[in-house]
Order: C-alpha cells, then structure tokens, then sequence
C-alpha cells in the first residue's frame, strides 16, 4: 500500500445498487443516480458497502459495478472489496487497481466472529502489501463480530478507518477517520475525524455537503431530519423507496434477505 497524491475528506455516498423486479443490476438507474449526486455537488462515491448490498452481489457483479462507476464518476472512487474469503480480497484489491479506482476499504473476514486479534491483523497486512491502493480499514462490528481496536489500528498500515460503530474514541487510533453514524458527525468533526459516509445522503445531499464545508453544530439538524427518513431496520429499502420518488424510473427492489419497508 501506499500514500495517495490527493485527501479523502468530507463526504462520501455509499451507492446503493439498483435491482429490476426479475433481480438483475438495474444499471441505467445506477448511472441515473450516480449522475444526479455530481449534480449535487457530491465528489466521493463508495462502491459496493453495506448499502450498496455487496453482500447480495457475485464477485462479476462488484466488478461490474465498479467499471461501470469507474468510467462515468469523475471523483473520488472507493471500492469496498470485503469478504470472508482472503483470497477474493487479494482479487478484489487487485481488479480495483486496474480499474482504477482511488482508495479500497476492506471489513474484516466476518461470519467466524470473535477471531483472533492476531489472526486479524495477518489478514490485513496481506490485504495491504497486495495493493497500491490507499487502504480504508471498515469497522463494523454488529456485522462481522470482528471490531477492529486501537491494537489491532496500530499493527495494520492503513491510509484511514471507516467506523460504523461510530466509536469516537478511535479517532486518535488510526490516520484518519470517517464516521458511520449520522447523528454523530457534528461531534465527530468537532473531535478531529476527516469526513464521514452517510448512506442517508443519497436521498438528499445538500445537508451534508454544507456540513463538509462549514462543520457548524447546528448543521446537525438538518443532517438527522434527512437521517430520520433512511434510517432504520429497512434502511436501504427506504432510501431505495425515496430514490424512487426523486428519480424516474429508479427500482425500490432490494434482493432478499432484506425486504421492503
């Protein structure tokens, strides 16, 4: 791994991926969304995280997505490449090098929870020196059952950390932090974090960007009103179900186990 010419700062939208009714990649609708949120002044795009349904998406179909977003997004590329298989990160990391994406987040391996610190920290340093790719390392733990500690932080060369445990006091354990937690970004920018990745913001950027530019505390209104509409055990199919409405034609399909809200 090494060090990136340019930041990552402020925010980054997790895309969610777009399915037809028959379950196929709807991506007309994906490139529709991706179009809309430049419009809106977004610059950083994850693909294929938690909202994007990465966990409902075939290998071909991850790649595919990142092409795809690769050849039609002008700003910053994340590409999420977690699995519970080594050997598909190695993969993953490798083909988003060559499609030429900016940064790579990883989860740690998840379904085995409670592993080894040890074992975790191997795992992550192969991720790493198999890639030129800045490395975000992603926590969270109430999906993998693997959270990732200041020990752990310390071990892995890394570029920075996405938390979705939303656990401030991680900040100083890792170059640099990226809050999951809407109702926390205010206090997270006040205790020093770079950005942060909102899946809420794909309904409705504007709040966010202003809290990137300006990082006021009463900006965090506007933020947890947009929040409070996505938000939820039906989070992606809310803001699927909302995309729906803001973009003709977007499907509000998800791909079981999730269902519709």
């Amino acid at each position: 791994m090494k060090e990136t010419g340019f930041e990552l700062n402020g925010l980054v939208v997790p895309a969610p991926t777009p399915f037809a009714k028959s379950g196929a990649i709807d991506l007309g609708a994906f490139l529709s969304h991706l179009d809309w949120l430049a419009e809106c002044g977004v610059r950083n795009l994850l693909v294929n995280g938690t909202t994007g349904e990465f966990f409902s998406l075939t290998p071909a179909e991850q790649l595919q997505l990142l092409e795809v977003a690769r050849e039609n997004w002008d700003g910053l590329l994340i590409a999420h490449a977690g699995s519970p298989v080594l050997f598909q990160c190695l993969e993953s990391a490798h083909a988003a090098e060559e499609i030429g994406a900016d940064f790579l987040a990883s989860l740690p391996p998840f379904y085995f929870s409670g592993a080894p610190a040890d074992g975790l920290v191997r795992w992550f340093n192969e991720l790493a020196g198999s890639t030129m790719l800045p490395l975000i390392l992603y926590n969270f733990p109430k999906h993998t059952g693997n959270p990732l500690t200041p020990g752990i932080l310390k071990q892995v060369p890394h570029y920075g950390m996405k938390d979705s445990s939303a656990d401030l006091s991680l900040i100083p354990a890792t170059p640099r932090y990226f809050v999951g937690g809407d109702q926390k970004i205010s206090a997270a920018c006040a205790a020093g974090a770079k950005g942060f990745v909102s899946a809420s913001a794909n309904i409705d950027p504007e709040p966010y960007l202003r809290m990137e530019r300006e990082q006021t505390p009463d900006l965090q209104a506007a933020v947890d009103a947009v929040n409070k509409r996505a938000n939820g055990p039906f989070a992606i199919a809310k803001i699927k179900q909302a995309l729906s409405e803001i973009l003709p034609g977007y499907p509000p399909h998800v791909r079981p186990p999730l269902g519709v809200c």
